[in-house]
């Protein structure tokens, strides 16, 4: 008889331990940061870009996309939402483009800023004012095109011109 309440005791034990240490991880990896919805508006391709991808502001985590769908109003445009941490300084001047992670072709987002451009300061707005925004009516940023969707649209021009030269080339000798 006494070993069976010693058993009964152990295992209620182990049952409440295991209880008690799933509520310690979850309670340690709840985020509490307090973030705001933005929509990223683009007419380019989003490959690679999935949701909880992270979202970055010249190159610190700032947030994470919620969800990526067709424009209802706009056919062809491709709307991101974004979350993004409320303390983040996304102006009016504030627009996004796709970046990549190394070469898995994992993309997030990375916001960038004009207003806060030095190399060229004759483009410099001098106070970009904070965009607001709210989770109702979520502010839109302008997605602008890539690296690689730059490359992507030059490439016919630039193997066409590369043709030409060759031939040139072949000609003169």
């Amino acid at each position: 008889m006494e070993n069976k309440a010693h058993a009964f005791l152990a295992g209620l034990f182990t049952i409440g331990l295991v209880i008690f240490i799933g509520l310690a991880v979850m309670w340690f990896n709840r985020d509490q940061t307090v973030r705001v919805p933005y929509d990223v508006v683009t007419r380019s391709t989003v490959n690679g870009l999935n949701p909880q991808a992270a979202v970055k502001y010249r190159g610190l985590d700032v947030g994470k996309v919620d969800s990526i769908r067709f424009d209802d109003k706009v056919p062809g445009q491709i709307v991101v939402r974004v979350l993004v941490d409320k303390d983040a300084p996304i102006t009016t001047t504030t627009y996004g483009r796709l970046a990549y992670q190394g070469v898995t072709g994992l993309a997030y987002v990375q916001f960038d800023d004009r207003g806060f451009d030095q190399s060229n300061s004759s483009k410099r707005t001098p106070n970009p004012t904070h965009l607001e925004t709210s989770a109702k009516a979520p502010a839109r940023i302008r997605m602008e095109a890539g690296f690689l969707d730059e490359l992507d649209k030059r490439g016919d021009q630039m193997l066409s011109k590369l043709d030409q030269t060759l031939n040139s080339l072949s000609i003169m000798f």
